[in-house]
């Protein structure tokens, strides 16, 4: 996979929210009507959206260098750029298109024109919208229809199409197209780059990078999961995820201490240990889990506290050894990701002297206490705890009086090529 972190839906997941939105709207939006004055007879055009808009996520057929072209120089743009300012226009658009461009159908928009001499003359028509994806400053999608097309009509003269009814549908789209802006996925503690939109046959994909590895550049994946929603997550991504996930770790201290009647005194012993140098490291089995080494080390002192009064004190400093490794699966809660730390490697806990030795009548003893303390402290730590890693938001969907949330549901985690998967469905509700 050419980047870190892809999010996607398949069409149908996008046309039933579509759905939603039309039933919702009609006929606040979808219906109107304009006066129109040809050679001095006026009309009365009115349209009206009988079905829910259908996105087709095949991209549009690419424009041709006469229709850029004419799109720049047409109207008020006439005449106001050379050739090659033109040319460099033209070759920016088309960029600007590629990959990120789609088609929503009107596949049933009745006209009526009416001259009022009652005889109006009414018909449905098709129409086709082409839309482009883009992604704002602050890393949201928007979508931007820029371009009405119909075929033409048998009835209804084509000048009341190309003068009133494209361009008032396509207004209509940038209205109830501008309500529904796609935030970007947020992983806490993950900064991510600029989402960028991926238009494929029948899918519609964000795809994001960490933000050191700059923004996701093609070529994308020709496959994806065949779920209605999906995540995929890379190697990079699932161990920085992990990374975070433990990054309590670091610094972690742990105290011990305890006393011990013997017959010449009372012995006793302190000791404190920290966890450092935490690293994580992706096992890619068919699920993949994930491995945290730990280095643990610290200081401490034992002595005798002589009946006879007085005492003797030796200090020392002690570590793990090897350093604990421990194992984290990673399933699924609902939307959020979860990895649990299901085992710890053995270790056992080497104690060096530092100056004098330990009076040699509590060294075992200070040795066994040390590495059961100490091995059950940081194995109670380390296992069974589960860390929420990162959560998939619903996705807001706000056109007055309109305000809906598209939230994934049944999410399970599976492998998918190089990537892990997390797929499942989408519930559109509102709110």
């Amino acid at each position: 996979m050419n980047c870190d972190l892809m999010v996607g839906a398949k069409v149908d997941v996008v046309n039933t929210t579509s759905k939603e939105v039309y039933e919702q709207l009609y006929p606040q939006y979808f219906t109107g009507s304009q006066p129109f004055d040809v050679e001095g007879t006026m009309f009365t055009v009115s349209w009206d959206v009988k079905e829910a808009p259908v996105f087709d996520l095949t991209p549009p057929p690419s424009l041709s260098e006469a229709a850029l072209r004419a799109h720049l120089t047409e109207g008020p743009a006439a005449g106001r750029m050379a050739e090659g300012e033109l040319a460099e226009h033209v070759a920016a658009l088309r960029a600007s298109l590629d990959g990120s461009t789609f088609q929503v159908r009107l596949d049933q928009v009745h006209i009526k024109v009416d001259s009022g001499d009652g005889s109006p003359v009414e018909e449905d028509v098709a129409v086709t919208v082409d839309v482009q994806a883009s992604t704002s400053d602050t890393g949201l999608f928007s979508l931007n229809p820029f371009k009405a097309t119909s075929e033409a009509s048998s009835k209804v003269d084509r000048i009341f199409l190309d003068k009133v009814v494209l361009p008032n549908v396509l207004d209509e789209a940038r209205k109830v197209l501008s309500g529904i802006t796609l935030p970007a996925p947020q992983i806490p503690g993950l900064a991510l780059s600029t989402p960028v939109p991926v238009i494929q046959p029948q899918q519609a994909v964000a795809a994001l990078n960490l933000a050191e590895h700059g923004t996701p550049q093609p070529p994308f994946p020709d496959s994806w999961p065949q779920s209605p929603f999906f995540a995929l997550l890379g190697r990079d991504a699932v161990e920085r995820i992990a990374q975070v996930a433990t990054a309590y770790l670091e610094g972690k201290p742990f105290h011990a201490g305890d006393t011990k009647n013997i017959v010449i005194g009372t012995a006793y012993y302190k000791a404190d240990i920290t966890i450092h140098n935490v690293r994580c490291e992706v096992v890619w089995d068919d699920v993949p889990t994930v491995r945290v080494r730990t280095a643990v080390s610290g200081s401490g002192s034992a002595g005798i506290n002589w009946v006879v009064g007085g005492s003797t004190d030796a200090f020392f400093d002690l570590y793990l050894e090897p350093d604990p490794t421990v194992t984290l699966t990673l399933a699924m809660s609902g939307t959020t990701l979860k990895a649990t730390a299901v085992d710890v490697s053995s270790f056992g806990l080497k104690l060096v002297p530092r100056g004098s030795d330990i009076v040699s009548t509590i060294v075992s003893w200070v040795v066994d206490a040390l590495s059961s303390t100490f091995g059950g402290i940081v194995g109670s730590a380390l296992r069974g705890v589960e860390f929420a890693v990162g959560d998939f938001p619903a996705i807001p969907i706000d056109v007055d009086p309109v305000h809906l949330e598209v939230t994934p549901t049944g999410l399970s985690l599976a492998r998918f090529g190089d990537a892990l998967a997390l797929q499942g469905d989408v519930t559109v509700s509102k709110r």
